[in-house]
């Protein structure tokens, strides 16, 4: 005779005609956000190739960047914070249920606003170029948001931006686009 003992599985849910029974490969990874995992990564799989397949830079014109090492990056690091997104229900203390109960929630419409403005923004880039489009960002978003403190909101529309600009132009040599900055400046 065997006298192993037979491992119990776990309820979850009301009692059912059918009880479900939780599978150990089942509370580690959360269903919903294992699909959007796959999906992301395909489009970051999607995308670094589409960087690969930039054109080269000509010497002359080269930067000390390569102009698919950005977006690369910016993939990878998409890619690393998607691959813990299975596991997100891990780290909280009612696990699955309070994360589905979270998601439950409406969008609310100030995201959907804020992702209208910056989508418009980025459809003005090439004309505004990156100072000014950088600089309404960082007037534009804060009050959108609830700021009211106008100091504040020059104070940082005017240090963000322009930290920015030094810290890629001047120490990585990045080139930014100047848009209608061009036709101010000599």
């Amino acid at each position: 005779m065997n006298d192993q003992p037979v491992p119990k599985e776990r309820d979850i849910g009301p009692e059912t005609s059918e009880v479900r029974k939780e599978t150990f490969a089942s509370s580690l990874v959360h269903g919903p956000d294992l699909v959007l995992t796959v999906i992301i990564l395909a489009f970051c799989g999607l995308v670094y190739y589409w960087t690969s397949e930039f054109e080269e830079v000509p010497q002359l014109l080269a930067q000390n960047l390569p102009p698919e090492w950005f977006p690369q990056l910016l993939l990878w690091t998409i890619i690393v914070l998607t691959l813990s997104l299975p596991f997100e229900h891990l780290f909280l203390k009612a696990g699955k249920k309070e994360l589905d109960e979270d998601r439950k929630a409406k969008v609310q419409p100030i995201a959907i606003i804020t992702a209208l403005l910056l989508f418009g923004i980025v459809v003005m880039f090439e004309t505004l170029g990156t100072i000014i489009s950088m600089i309404l960002v960082c007037i534009l978003l804060p009050p959108l948001w609830g700021e009211r403190r106008l100091k504040m909101i020059f104070s940082f529309a005017i240090i963000f931006p322009s930290t920015v600009a030094f810290v890629f132009s001047n120490l990585l040599k990045v080139y930014f686009e100047p848009g209608i900055l061009a036709l101010l400046l000599p």
